[in-house]
């Protein structure tokens, strides 16, 4: 079966110890953010081979921001990241492409990729969130972008679609941030029988 969730093979472990900080920063921009100079289109595009590869770090991109992801569950390793004060963030909440086989009509044009996500008839993408220290955001259709490369790293696809946002900086201290929804359009449930929840959760410690 097609391998189409982005790290969310697992829920990550918190980290046991400190108390946790109270909520500071971290707030999800809008849609039409471009901090640093990047899109939402730009990071579907920069996380590509990283996203196709299963979150392989030889493939890990070069940006300005600290992406949030699932580690290889192979491995010791937590979803726990440790940054400087001032640190941007990007999180990815899921991506899928048109590598064979595809899920549902995969659009051809970037007008309909809000539909092929959202839509009853093809992923039926609903309550996705990001939650920061509790605080929740939910991410509607404009969060979802697409990106075209001459190869991906799953299959024979070319286009790639990426649901995901930025995050300010974080203040001091250890915050959690965690990913969160439901995919159960026609789509779906004729690959998986049934709807498929997305749940992850990342523990960021940040220090000067």
């Amino acid at each position: 079966m097609k391998r189409f969730i982005l790290g969310l093979a697992a829920v990550a472990l918190l980290l046991a110890g400190p108390a946790r900080a109270r909520a500071g920063g971290g707030k999800v921009l809008p849609a039409t953010a471009t901090p640093l100079g990047y899109s939402l289109q730009d990071m579907a595009e920069a996380m590509a081979y990283f996203n196709t590869s299963y979150n392989d770090l030889d493939f890990y991109p070069d940006t300005p921001f600290q992406i949030l992801y699932l580690a290889d569950p192979n491995t010791d390793t937590t979803n726990t990241f440790t940054v400087n004060t001032g640190t941007k963030f990007f999180v990815p909440v899921f991506w899928v492409d048109d590598s064979m086989p595809i899920i549902g009509d995969f659009p051809d044009d970037k007008d309909d990729i809000a539909h092929y996500v959202f839509g009853r008839k093809q992923l039926g993408a609903h309550d996705l969130e990001i939650v920061v220290d509790g605080e929740a955001t939910t991410l509607g259709a404009a969060y979802a972008a697409g990106a075209t490369l001459p190869f991906l790293l799953d299959g024979d696809g070319k286009h790639i679609i990426q649901v995901g946002a930025f995050l300010t900086p974080l203040s001091k201290g250890i915050h959690t941030v965690t990913i969160q929804g439901t995919l159960d359009g026609d789509a779906i449930l004729d690959v998986l029988g049934g709807p498929y929840s997305i749940e992850a959760t990342y523990t960021v410690i940040v220090k000067d």
